[in-house]
């Protein structure tokens, strides 16, 4: 069961990481629903290239912690570490997911924009399902 979660939550984690890059490097598709928007569909910030690297890199890190602790490759790192690792992740996902902030979340109030229907349809439930199988890794150990 282990490796498929991995699996489903690399997938996901892979696309995020390839559009980030995809962005990074100059791309457009996508970028009009990247971004939370005010009501009015203008966005509530503008991502510079090096944050939107970032994210890229920190999705791509995720890859490979995930990859690490599913293959069991032995680092010298106590399994124990990387299971609060896990809890961890599955925390920062979860929180995502079912945020109350009024532009991200499932909890949102602006729904009405691009972003918004997105983020209701892929970005926040996937959070959520990342988070939970976060929180399945962790505790199958």
């Amino acid at each position: 069961m282990t490796p498929l979660i991995a699996l489903l939550i690399g997938g996901f984690l892979a696309v995020g990481a390839a559009f980030h890059f995809y962005w990074g490097f100059g791309g457009r598709y996508g970028h009009r629903v990247a971004v939370p928007q005010r009501p009015d569909g203008t966005p509530l910030f503008v991502p510079s290239v090096a944050a939107t690297f970032a994210v890229a890199f920190g999705l791509t890190f995720i890859l490979l912690v995930i990859t690490i602790y599913t293959m069991r490759v032995d680092l010298g790192v106590p399994r124990g570490l990387l299971r609060i690792g896990m809890a961890v992740l599955a925390l920062i996902f979860m929180a995502r997911g079912l945020s109350w902030h009024p532009y991200v979340g499932l909890f949102k109030s602006v729904r009405s924009t691009d972003f918004g229907r997105n983020d209701t349809r892929f970005y926040s439930p996937g959070c959520v399902i990342a988070g939970l199988g976060f929180l399945l890794l962790a505790w199958e150990g």
